[in-house]
């Protein structure tokens, strides 16, 4: 799978949902309990350990400790929710992805489980937690495909409107902030009110961390480079009709929302060109951080620029799992299709080059370049196109959607 700019909802994130103490026996406090099982304090702990790089402050906070347990919550009943249906992650799967991270570490597994061991994190509960996550990436895959159908008639409206064409290369950095409409009244004096009370950036962040039900809400509700074509409609047509920066209140089927508008680009790349590529992506994880992960880039590129081989290094220690496989090998790249900080990497690398380490939303990456030629845009790969960009602009509200029938169908009970 390629690292489409949505592809948050469904990339592999190989850290742990749940605490991975390896101490039995320690006095802990429960937080939630969900169905029968129950969500720990320091499971909450644990998570913010691994996210507060993130967290505007990166303080813990009764409102950062209401969002985490909040994530924490939901990932309980997608994966109940899996396993409720007869979904089962493979053996294989679990062992690729533990072999992946030691490699990455330049471990054997045995290594692996040493230094895993010397943090006091249980190996068996490491396995668990990575079996977990790849089921939940599984099962929200299985609830696109099946509640997300696109027509031909809506392709054909697509087509024949301007959205595929001038909002194509458009894109927008964007806070967001949802109040659900469980109680409709109630959302819309809410989301008034936040609106109020929100004159800066800073005062969003705030609102976003405090209030919002949205899954970045802990990151202030930053969703980061989106590509217009690929928001909800309603959205868009907000962006057009106001100058921002705070958009809104927007009232959809999901609930009220606001908008903050940071930044706007339109790239300066064509639509016609293509580009061969691979990569290789290395992520930080429970036992290697940002800066960590960062220098393991450097001594892989700096094996390349010795003279390793691309394609042998990127089966060996890439973390995309659409690619690794193939040596890293993504194709041909057309404009749109990656998050921006890759398409401009990829448009500054020479044909035979290889890129400098960089950073994108996942993790740290480097590229080569191996070819350039101009894009088929015969109907077929139109057509394609527009059914990729009216998917991406449905699956934020199938996804949220879903989840608050597990919600409403579990018990939950907030300690």
């Amino acid at each position: 799978m390629k690292l489409f700019s949505f592809l948050f909802f469904t990339a592999l994130a190989v850290t742990p949902l749940q605490t991975l103490n390896a101490t039995q026996t320690k006095i802990d406090g429960i937080a939630a309990i969900i169905d029968s099982a129950p969500i720990l304090e320091s499971d909450i702990s644990n998570r913010f350990q691994i996210v507060k790089d993130r967290v505007p402050g990166g303080v813990m906070t009764d409102n950062i400790h209401r969002q985490i347990l909040n994530q924490m919550i939901d990932e309980v009943l997608q994966v109940n929710y899996a396993r409720k249906i007869g979904m089962r992650t493979s053996s294989s799967d679990v062992d690729q992805a533990i072999l992946g991270v030691a490699q990455n570490m330049n471990l054997d597994l045995q290594g692996l489980k040493n230094v895993l061991a010397s943090k006091d994190i249980n190996f068996a509960r490491y396995r668990e937690q990575i079996e977990q996550e790849i089921l939940i990436n599984n099962v929200k895959r299985e609830i696109i495909r099946k509640r997300i159908s696109i027509t031909d008639q809506e392709i054909d409206d697509y087509l024949s409107s301007n959205t595929s064409i001038t909002k194509e290369k458009d894109q927008v950095h964007l806070r967001h902030i949802i109040i659900r409409a469980t109680d409709p009244d109630k959302a819309k004096a809410e989301i008034q009110a936040i609106a109020e009370n929100t004159r800066t950036e800073a005062d969003f962040i705030q609102q976003a961390v405090e209030k919002s039900d949205g899954q970045f809400a802990i990151e202030g509700g930053n969703l980061g480079w989106r590509p217009l074509n690929q928001l909800p409609p309603l959205f868009v047509r907000a962006l057009d009709s106001d100058t921002g920066p705070l958009i809104g209140p927007i009232e959809s089927n999901a609930g009220f929302h606001l908008l903050w508008l940071i930044e706007e680009r339109s790239p300066s790349v064509t639509l016609q060109q293509q580009t061969k590529t691979r990569h290789i992506l290395i992520r930080p994880n429970e036992i290697r951080d940002m800066s960590q992960t960062q220098v393991f880039a450097d001594e892989l590129y700096n094996k390349l620029k010795a003279g390793a081989d691309f394609n042998e290094l990127a089966k060996e220690y890439s973390e995309d799992q659409g690619s690794t496989l193939q040596g890293g090998d993504l194709g041909w790249v057309t404009p749109g299709t990656m998050v921006p900080e890759f398409e401009t990497m990829m448009d500054q690398t020479n044909v035979g080059d290889i890129s400098k380490p960089f950073r994108t939303q996942f993790g740290w990456h480097i590229l080569q370049v191996e070819g350039r030629r101009e894009a088929d845009i015969s109907d077929k790969v139109k057509r394609q196109n527009a059914q990729q960009a009216l998917t991406a602009q449905k699956q934020d509200v199938v996804l949220s959607s879903w989840l608050d029938e597990l919600r409403a169908d579990a018990f939950i009970d907030r300690k």
